[in-house]
């Protein structure tokens, strides 16, 4: 059976034309559960304090250190159990505006690849 979670476009619900809560599934539900763990501080949510990614690692006075960044991502990413391989993880820093994005491929169970975009900052 596949899982389906509510849709969310920016954290809020989203409705279709006749005002009933919109679904996601397949590999878009993967994604946007990732997308959330990833913009989920580690400790922040009560009824899991593990859930979510490790934010200090992403976040450095004296500079970034990429290892470290990845590791918190790929740890954050595979508390999801159909996530199956980490394929790539690309950064893209904009210092000025002091943002990092990061660009998450994986395979999942179905042998599917998926991207994550997300930013952080």
């Amino acid at each position: 059976m596949q899982r389906r979670s509510f849709k969310l476009n920016n954290g809020d619900l989203t409705f279709d034309t006749d005002r009933n809560i919109s679904f996601v599934i397949g590999e878009a539900e993967i994604a946007q559960v990732l997308e959330r763990a990833f913009t989920t501080n580690a400790g922040e949510w009560f009824l899991n304090a593990n859930h979510g990614l490790e934010y200090p690692k992403l976040q450095g006075k004296s500079g970034l250190v990429d290892e470290y960044v990845q590791m918190a991502v790929i740890t954050c990413a595979l508390q999801e159990a159909r996530v199956r391989e980490v394929v790539d993880i690309q950064l893209s820093r904009d210092t000025a505006k002091r943002t990092l994005d990061i660009f998450f491929t994986c395979m999942i169970d179905t042998g599917a690849v998926i991207t994550v975009p997300f930013s952080f900052g």
